[in-house]
Parts: C-alpha cells; sequence; structure tokens
C-alpha cells in the first residue's frame, strides 16, 4: 500500500470519527423544566439548537412550587409550599415528559421553600421555611418513591430558604434567612445524614437567601437579598466557613438566585428588584469576583438555570411570567439575549432546572443543573 492510499484511508476513518462523534453530540437531548407557583403547574420544554425552548406539556403539581430540581438519575422534584409536600417525577429520557411517582406531604407548619439533591444523587435536602428544619429523603430510583433519612433543626424562627451541597457531597449549608446564619454540616459517607460542624453568623439584617458552590468547591457565594451583597466564603479542611470577600450591589436591587458555569469561571446573579442579570468574572485561586456586566430581564427574576454545555442561561421571571433566554460567550462570561419564551398568563414561574441527556450510545449519566 502507498502512503498515500494509507493517508487518504485514515482521513477518511477520522472523518468517520468525527461524524459519529457528532451525530451523538446532535442527538443529546436538553430539556428545561420550570415551576409556576400561581397555577401549580410544572411546564416542560425542549430546548432547540439555538436556544429557542419548544413548549413540551406540563403536569399539575399539588399546589404552589416554589422550587425545583432535578437528580442525577433523571427524576425532576418540587417544593410544593401551599401543600406542604414534595412532588418526584421520572423524565422519559426520550421525550422529556414527565411522570408522577411520588408525593409526599411534609407537616403542616413545613411550607417548604426549596430543595437539592446530593451530587451522587439519592438524597433530597428539602429547606422547610416555616418550621426551621431541613428534611433529608432518600430516592429511590427503581420506583421514584421517597422515605424520610433524617431531619435537621435550625434554631427558632431561623426560616431557612435554601440548601446546597459541596460537589464532593461531603459539606452541606443551610442559608438560614430568619437569622442571618449559615449552618454547617458535614454529610456521612453512604447516607444523607449530617454532622453539625457550627454557624456561620452573617451581619444582621443580611437576609441569606441563594447559594451556590463553585466546581471546585472551595468557595460557597451566597446572595443576601436584604443587605444587596453578595459572600464570598471560604472553605476550609474542616468544612467551616470564612469570609473571602463582601461585594455590594446597587441599592435595591436584591440579589436571589445564582449559577455558576461548569468552568467556575463564571457566576451568574439574579436581582429580582433591579430586572436584571449581574455578571461576575470569579478568580480560581481567591474565588474573588470581578464585575463584568449586566443584562435586562423580564420583571422580577427568581431563577437561573444553564444548560450543561455552558451554551444558554435562562431566568424566569415571576412578574411578567416569561423566560428570558440569553446565549453565554464563555471567552468573556456576557450574555446576549436571544428572546423571551412566554409562559401561561399569571403563571408566576418560581423555579427552573435543566437536564441533559447524552445521545444514544455515548454511555454517560445525565448532567444536570439545578437553579434555586
Amino acid at each position: 500500500m502507498s502512503k498515500a492510499s494509507a493517508t487518504v484511508r485514515r482521513g477518511r476513518r477520522l472523518l468517520a470519527a468525527s461524524l459519529i462523534w457528532a451525530c451523538g453530540a446532535i442527538s443529546a437531548k436538553t430539556f428545561v423544566y420550570v415551576a409556576n407557583y400561581n397555577n401549580s403547574t410544572i411546564a416542560a420544554f425542549i430546548e432547540r439548537s439555538d436556544g429557542l425552548l419548544i413548549p413540551n406539556g406540563s403536569n399539575a403539581t399539588p399546589t404552589g412550587p416554589e422550587s425545583i430540581a432535578i437528580d442525577k438519575e433523571g427524576f425532576v422534584v418540587t417544593a410544593d409550599s401551599l401543600a406542604h409536600a414534595i412532588s418526584v417525577y421520572r423524565i422519559n429520557k426520550a421525550s422529556g415528559r414527565l411522570i408522577r411517582t411520588a408525593v409526599q406531604v411534609e407537616r403542616p407548619t413545613a411550607n417548604p421553600f426549596s430543595l437539592t439533591t446530593s451530587p451522587q444523587g439519592h438524597f433530597l435536602y428539602v429547606a422547610n421555611s416555616g418550621d426551621s428544619t431541613v428534611t433529608i429523603y432518600r430516592l429511590h430510583t427503581h420506583t421514584g418513591t421517597v422515605t424520610k433519612d433524617g431531619q435537621i433543626r435550625e434554631s427558632h424562627g431561623a426560616s431557612p430558604y435554601a440548601v446546597v451541597l459541596t460537589p464532593h457531597g461531603r459539606y452541606v449549608y443551610i442559608a438560614n434567612f430568619g437569622n442571618d446564619t449559615i449552618g454547617m454540616y458535614e454529610r456521612l459517607p453512604g447516607h444523607g445524614h449530617v454532622r453539625r460542624l457550627g454557624v456561620f453568623h452573617e451581619p444582621l439584617g443580611d437576609g441569606p437567601y441563594g447559594m451556590s458552590v463553585g466546581p471546585s468547591g472551595r468557595f460557597l457565594y451566597v446572595a443576601d437579598f436584604r443587605a444587596n451583597v453578595l459572600l464570598v466564603l471560604a472553605i476550609g479542611p474542616q468544612g467551616r466557613l470564612s469570609v473571602r470577600d463582601r461585594v455590594a450591589e446597587p441599592f435595591d436591587h436584591h440579589p436571589d438566585s445564582l449559577v455558576i458555569d461548569p468552568s467556575g469561571r463564571y457566576l451568574f446573579v439574579a436581582n429580582t428588584s433591579a430586572n436584571d442579570i449581574s455578571i461576575f468574572h470569579i478568580n480560581q485561586a481567591t474565588g474573588e469576583l470581578t464585575h463584568v456586566g449586566r443584562v435586562a430581564t423580564g420583571g422580577y427574576p427568581f431563577s437561573l438555570t444553564l444548560d450543561a454545555a455552558a451554551r444558554f442561561v435562562y431566568a424566569v421571571n415571576f412578574g411578567n411570567s416569561t423566560i428570558s433566554r440569553y446565549r453565554l460567550n464563555r471567552d468573556t462570561g456576557r450574555l446576549v439575549a436571544i428572546g423571551t419564551t412566554k409562559e401561561a398568563s399569571y403563571a408566576d414561574p418560581y423555579g427552573i432546572a435543566a437536564v441533559t441527556f447524552p445521545g444514544r450510545g455515548r454511555g454517560r449519566a445525565p448532567v444536570r443543573k439545578k437553579a434555586r
């Protein structure tokens, strides 16, 4: 065989491999789900390659879903505050449609405000703002049902608004809006139980609301709703927190939801009262933030998410029942508005989450992003 012929054959093999990879990438599917507080539904969407969201049906929830999360095994979970319950739905990975598998009723004083899932799946953490507890559930993936696996009790009047885990799942942090503290916990290996590490005290009046941990697991970012401040907290070797930076947002912006892109370089903050998103660059070594810019949203953006490929960012706007869509420039972190998706009138969306299922034959678990 001549060198020229061998070169041609190698080129054909490379081209074939590239086409196979491309087809696999193209066949990957991203679905977006929105928790609508006022009409008590989950709206489902299919993400198109240009960031357009195609309506894909809806499901009724008990009442008043305030938060939505996606478990890595392919389940959507909502915190239904008015019903004092959580609901679990299995995602059809081919169509994106949802099938309800469980409704778990909490105590009548619970008022579940938000929830999150453990990074490895199988456990749910529900922040109950009404009785200052966090309920831990084990998610049984073969049935989609849940069983209680423990409870965390914060101090009276703490009103936990958010729970976040570090990427490896070892540490758990609880934002207590009512008493301006963050509960610090270490998660025990193999199950959802936690061991108390202590309490981080913020200045009175801060109002910790949303939280996010970067992929390195070294820094915790906190949106202080009342004080219009972003806190950068270093996560120590034993999981304890210390202040690294305190970034003031302009007056009356009321930062709410935070999301960090998968590279860990950019932080996006929904400013509820300002009707915009703040963009920050993250110093990977120190965790410190540098302001990049802002982009307008609809009325009262309450929650943010982005897709697994970090191509698009979405914000749900409670004030006018819309979803603002943006294309992410991964070199600069800036967002370019690409349109608005209208929800049902007076749907009042509170939470949004996205999940990507790889194409057939890729052999990887779904990648999920949680907002709120």
